[in-house]
């Protein structure tokens, strides 16, 4: 079975939205960090106060299949009336260990009960 690792990156009021999202097509485990970003713009200060929104990164290991579906639910959610609120994007992994056996079967019985 081949793997892809995806990566979103979403402000923290999208980090339920895209868990549900990213689960109903077809994750079934995401790793969720904290982060907070520097972009291209300059940062908004309010009263001299310097605003810094955080964001939410999460990474999902899938099988390879699952990885458009997947993308394709972060881009709904991410694109707004054309305005990015993140990023998400797979990386394919070419060797993986750690993987329970016992994990893989129930993912691989999770995708039958799913094409049923």
């Amino acid at each position: 079975m081949k793997f892809s690792a995806i990566v979103v990156i979403a402000p923290d009021d999208l980090e339920e939205q895209a868990i549900a999202q990213a689960k109903q097509a077809g994750a079934t485990g995401i790793t969720i960090l904290s982060g907070r970003g520097i972009g291209g713009e300059n940062r908004k200060t309010f009263f001299g106060m310097t605003f810094e929104g955080s964001q939410s990164v999460l990474l999902m290991v899938v099988a390879k299949h699952l990885s458009l579906p997947i993308l394709k639910k972060m881009r709904g959610l991410l694109l707004d009336q054309g305005n990015s609120r993140g990023i998400a994007f797979t990386v394919s992994i070419d060797h993986l260990t750690g993987l329970d056996m016992g994990q893989v079967m129930k993912f691989e019985q999770h995708l039958r009960e799913q094409n049923d």
